[in-house]
């Protein structure tokens, strides 16, 4: 009888054994479909993504290539969601709209999360820190927020770069669709300052002998990620993805390329 009742228990054991190991492959499975490329998005199987690429180091084209931090983050995120990506270069004031009716799975193009945005999109936990400088030509005797009185300053329009702006007393504002044309309209001295994301500016300054990067304009902004409305599985799938890119140390590969060490 004891034999009897040790065999039953051994069956019992082997088969709750059995159940468990399936069930842990069948979570497995679960967590595995997202790397499959499972998640609903526009093309099946690719990841669409629109971008502004116009903002160096962030997103830019370089020869027949569109490049950047940006690039190469969103990059890794489709890799490890299982995707292929396709990567959209369009106008900034186009981009939030186009996203609002899905003609994009997601927009990263520099994009600062507020309050105000947050009303028509959701964003992604915050993956870059940021603050606003003021860009003059080399040579230039503004070097404070007050000698901005009376001067001109070249932003592009909808960023934060223009809210700023707009803040400083006495200072003119000129906005235009493209980052890149306010930065040759300071090199011809039609606009005394450029006013936009720290990272911009001093790349602008690094690479151009034109230029130097005059103040910085503590903002304390944070860019994330825009997606659609409703679309929590996406955003959840792409926070997956940063966080892990920053755990196992990607992260710090990636930003070291485009900015020196952090």
């Amino acid at each position: 009888m004891r034999k009897s009742i040790f065999l039953t228990s051994v069956i019992i054991l082997v088969c709750i054994s059995f159940l468990a190991v399936s069930c842990a492959e069948e979570a497995a499975d679960t967590e595995g479909a997202v790397e499959e490329g499972s998640l609903p998005t526009i093309k099946e199987g690719v990841l669409t993504v629109g971008s502004d690429c116009t903002w160096p180091p962030m997103e830019f084209v370089e020869g027949d290539k569109i490049v950047g931090f940006d690039v190469d983050i969103t990059t890794e995120i489709a890799s490890r969601l299982g995707l292929e990506l396709d990567y959209q270069n369009t106008a900034w004031d186009g981009l939030f709209p186009a996203l609002i009716v899905n003609k994009f799975d997601i927009a990263i193009s520099s994009i600062t999360i507020t309050d105000e945005r947050k009303e028509e999109m959701d964003f992604s936990d915050p993956y870059f820190n940021t603050d606003q400088t003021v860009t003059v030509r080399t040579g230039s005797d503004i070097d404070s927020e007050a000698k901005l009185n009376g001067k001109t300053a070249g932003v592009q329009i909808g960023t934060t770069g223009e809210y700023v702006a707009r803040e400083i007393d006495g200072l003119n504002v000129k906005t235009y669709d493209d980052i890149l044309m306010v930065f040759e309209d300071l090199r011809a001295s039609r606009v005394d300052a450029v006013i936009s994301d720290s990272y911009l500016g001093v790349y602008f300054a690094e690479n151009n002998d034109d230029f130097d990067v005059a103040i910085t304009l503590k903002t304390d902004e944070q860019l994330g990620i825009a997606f659609a409305k409703d679309n929590q599985q996406m955003v959840d799938a792409v926070n997956g993805a940063l966080k892990s890119i920053k755990d196992d140390g990607t992260y710090g590969t990636i930003y070291a390329r485009w900015f020196g060490e952090e």
